[in-house]
């Protein structure tokens, strides 16, 4: 049995169908990547531009299949057509950052309903997910071979305004996080198998190796909880004593790595007095701007303007983001506008744990109360495209011993 609900098998048009939605997803979530760097508005909103028009003709040409919403392309609607009326009818708000933010909500709730139409069957879900691995350890390698080199040019050509780069990415809690979604996916593919995949472990130890040399505190603390979580369901599941055989060879990976690497960065960081002290100030700030108006907001895209008026200090720093998605949405949108949010992260909760892959679902989420993953698609865009393949995730979270049933969802794992 299938751990996605498929129904009805499509037809030969219809799985050409899928496929094409894939490929054109994965492509540009790639193209969303790659082109973070400092992040700019200008590459985004050109790629926003053409997959909403690869959209429109992925569900413009028919298929077989019904096309299907799901709930996460509802949330997404829902907060899209909130920073609709927003904009249009709330007093509060900057008509321009206001239409900025509903064209970002508006491509998330197309990424997810591309991602729902796309994923029906397990074996294009998969491939997608594998599609994830390779890229991520390619974006971490890049990441390495930067940090030793020195270099603050992305692909050594394109010079950035920081003085060290991480991949395609200017902040290296971005690229933790970006990290933080695949490293499930290749842990689960390296343990939930009969036998551990010595490919995967690697990838898995290259991918928590460039994190920790990236010095991000919460993405390094969170991938190591990834590993352990990952393991543990994994074990649970299947009671093959070979993945803890396989857990002992993926850490070992890990130290020899990060030790190669190095994690200077990060014990000094660990090292300042004060770990939160800067981000307390700007999380006052925002609950100030929360109590004003806690159930329309502030407008979407408005939060650094609005933020200066309830600064509470100023040390020279530009603040560009919340440092916390959560209060930045409830601030910019109000309650329900973080609320859909907030539904959606526990409707996927118990299908991301049945998933074991789906961890990272969680992960993400965790960071964003201490920083901004969801600033940029080059991160989030991910999220919502695996976030769609929760509408089809049917594994039992309580398992039992039944040889049949494990040897069936160790072939489904690996297909």
């Amino acid at each position: 049995m299938s751990d996605f609900d498929i129904g009805v098998g499509p037809t030969l048009a219809g799985r050409v169908h899928e496929q094409l939605g894939a490929v054109g997803l994965f492509a540009v979530l790639i193209a969303f990547t790659l082109t973070t760097m400092d992040g700019g508005d200008i590459a985004p909103r050109v790629i926003s531009g053409i997959f909403l028009f690869m959209a429109a003709l992925f569900f413009a040409v028919s298929s077989s299949q019904r096309m299907k919403l799901g709930v996460p392309t509802q949330c997404l609607l829902f907060m899209t057509l909130w920073g609709i009326l927003q904009t249009l009818f709330f007093p509060q708000k900057l008509v321009f950052n206001g239409w900025s933010g509903v064209l970002f909500w508006f491509t998330a709730a197309v990424i997810s309903m591309v991602g729902v139409n796309s994923f029906r069957r397990a074996h294009v879900a998969t491939q997608f997910r594998l599609g994830v691995i390779y890229f991520c350890s390619g974006v971490c390698v890049l990441d390495l071979l930067q940090q030793a080199s020195g270099t603050n040019r992305y692909f050594w050509l394109i010079p950035s305004r920081y003085h060290v780069v991480f991949g395609s990415f200017a902040y290296w809690n971005n690229f933790a996080q970006f990290v933080e979604l695949a490293l499930p996916i290749t842990l689960w593919h390296a343990f939930a198998r009969s036998k551990p995949s010595v490919l995967f472990s690697v990838l898995a130890a290259l991918q928590v190796c460039a994190v920790v040399a990236s010095g991000s505190r919460a993405g390094a603390a969170l991938v190591l909880l990834e590993l352990i979580a990952v393991v543990a369901i994994a074990y649970r599941r299947y009671r093959n004593r070979s993945i803890v055989y396989g857990a002992a060879i993926a850490i070992a990976l890990c130290i020899i790595f990060v030790s190669a690497a190095g994690f200077e960065t990060l014990s000094s960081k660990l090292e300042q007095k004060d770990q939160i002290s800067v981000r307390a100030n700007i999380n006052r700030s925002s609950l100030a701007m929360i109590r004003q108006h806690p159930f329309t907001g502030w407008g979407l895209d408005t939060y650094v303007p609005v933020y200066r008026m309830f600064a509470l200090y100023d040390d020279g720093s530009y603040v560009n983001r919340a440092h916390d998605d959560w209060l930045q949405w409830t601030a910019e949108g109000g309650i329900f506008f973080s609320g859909a949010m907030l539904f959606l992260v526990i409707w996927s909760a118990r299908p991301a744990l049945r998933s074991g892959w789906g961890i990272g679902l969680l992960a993400i989420f965790i960071h964003a109360a201490v920083d901004y993953p969801f600033a940029r698609f080059g991160v989030c865009g991910w999220y919502f495209a695996l976030v769609s393949m929760m509408t089809y995730q049917r594994v039992p979270i309580i398992f039992e011993y039944d040889k049949p049933a494990r040897e069936s969802e160790f072939k489904e794992a690996t297909a």
